[in-house]
């Protein structure tokens, strides 16, 4: 019993805090930008800027007062469920990006944040299949046109995920790196460990999970940010929902001098 009441406490705990930091993602958020984004990362050759406006024109997006976020990775990492989740509508609400058992994004897609007009959301197509293909993925879905990419994974570095990041490093792009799913392999652990107390399993998740990322990635690619999180259960916070949101804040206030 006194197990379960500081699970419950804490979990409390965590969800103040997603709130508090929720806010003040909403304080940088109704502020605009005061510059492009195009900061001082590495030339790609000489039309670099050129190339980042005619993608941003092609798409339709406003460089200069929105924050354009876009959400990437193979297929089934629950992209458009998180979108979802972080715009608080349910999949069956008219303006819900679509979700279903096969791919359902072909195209990458912008959806508002609810009573944040200035966030753009953008949900990609999986990459690495036959009509998405991992070599030209990058540049073909113009990752480059935006302020930061989200790299949604759920299980093995794959090639696709190796392209999307040595691309964004070439261009100068942050990336940051999500596993998704973590409510159902914080199931598996407790399964497969035969523990019961929760957060055990979930310090033993973290920890398979950061070992995993430190040899698929790190070791390859240097030093990135990882979040845990569980798309389904994402207002729940119960990995690492408020770091990730905090993530976001200071993603945006990089763009305002003040």
């Amino acid at each position: 019993m006194g197990s379960a009441l500081s699970t419950f406490v804490g979990a409390i705990g965590s969800v103040k805090e997603l709130i508090q930091v929720m806010v003040k993602v909403c304080d940088v958020f109704n502020k605009p930008p005061d510059h492009d984004g195009m900061g001082n990362a590495p030339k790609v050759g000489q039309n670099r800027d050129r190339l980042i406006k005619e993608a941003q024109q092609q798409m339709g997006m406003d460089a200069v007062h929105d924050y354009n976020f876009i959400f990437c990775g193979p297929t089934k990492v629950v992209k458009s469920t998180l979108i979802n989740a972080i715009r608080g509508v349910k999949p069956n609400d008219k303006d819900a990006a679509q979700v279903g058992i096969s791919e359902v994004t072909q195209d990458v897609r912008c959806y508002e944040y609810p009573g944040l007009p200035r966030v753009k959301l953008y949900d990609a197509p999986g990459a690495g299949t036959r009509s998405h293909p991992s070599a030209t993925y990058f540049m073909d879905k113009n990752l480059y046109a935006f302020d930061c990419i989200f790299l949604m994974y759920d299980g093995s570095f794959l090639d696709c995920c190796r392209h999307i990041l040595e691309e964004a490093h070439t261009w100068g792009k942050p990336v940051a790196f999500l596993r998704t799913k973590a409510d159902r392999l914080l199931e598996d652990v407790m399964y497969n460990s035969g523990v019961d107390d929760e957060q055990l399993a979930k310090q033993q998740l973290h920890a398979q999970v950061q070992t995993a990322f430190q040899q698929q990635v790190v070791a390859y690619h240097g030093p990135h940010h990882l979040f845990l999180i569980s798309a389904r259960h994402l207002r729940l916070a119960g990995f690492d929902e408020v770091a990730f949101f905090e993530y976001i804040r200071q993603a945006a206030a990089s763009r305002q001098s003040t």
